[in-house]
């Protein structure tokens, strides 16, 4: 986005840069239009895509007039005959536990100080402490998604040529997710086998990062096609 300054500079610079500059922003508005609308004819197939994929997967031979034998790996769970265990629920005896453990760095300190005494009240509060008892909370981070706004700028030189520096590799659209959103949304998906609808559920309330289903898909195939063996 052009400055006041930026313009001006232009502006005196003389008619022919002033064409020469609106042409090219022209030029590069009606590209932009015809990648959104590229983009959004794509995300309607995309999630058109899903939909159907989805409405296929969640059919078996229990909601469908499709047979058993059609259910493949994901046939319905079948009610099981066994009697209730023994053994209580929790680690079993023998089994290596993940204790949660105090570590030696924290991120933040909260000190609770001693103001007066709790016999005689007399004030402690300008007392050095005899020492501190500690107890560390672990928790996660509030739910905050990070943007991280490039801006790319554009100078005109005395010679009449507009210059403009690049942006990084992989900054290609004004609005993005950036590497750790799309691997995030993978593994959701494809390692812990949460559905498009849930995995965009869970990127949105627990990260505040939401996302569409189809952008989900865009994703995914962008993922597999960069992990497709080359050779192959």
């Amino acid at each position: 986005m052009l400055s006041r300054e930026q313009a001006l500079a232009i502006y005196h610079a003389g008619a022919e840069v002033v064409v020469r500059v609106l042409l090219e922003m022209d030029a590069r508005i009606h590209a932009l239009e015809q990648q959104v609308q590229n983009l959004s004819a794509r995300l309607d197939v995309s999630e058109k895509r899903v939909r159907d994929l989805e409405d296929q997967l969640a059919k078996n031979s229990r909601n469908s007039s499709k047979p058993p034998s059609t259910d493949g790996l994901k046939k319905p769970s079948p009610r099981s005959l066994r009697k209730k265990a023994q053994r209580k629920s929790g680690g079993q005896p023998g089994h290596m536990g993940h204790t949660l453990k105090m570590v030696e760095e924290p991120d933040h300190t909260e000190v609770h100080r001693v103001q007066q005494c709790e016999c005689c009240h007399r004030p402690l509060a300008d007392h050095e402490p005899d020492c501190v008892e500690k107890r560390q909370v672990h928790d996660l981070p509030p739910r905050r998604l990070v943007v991280t706004e490039h801006q790319a700028e554009i100078k005109l030189c005395s010679c009449g040529h507009l210059n403009k520096a690049a942006f990084p590799e992989g900054v290609g659209a004004p609005v993005q997710y950036g590497p750790h959103a799309r691997v995030a949304a993978v593994y959701l998906n494809n390692y812990q086998f949460l559905p498009y609808e849930r995995t965009c559920e869970l990127l949105d309330d627990l990260l505040a990062c939401p996302m569409s289903e189809g952008t989900l898909a865009n994703i995914i195939a962008e993922c597999h096609e960069r992990l497709e063996d080359p050779v192959a």
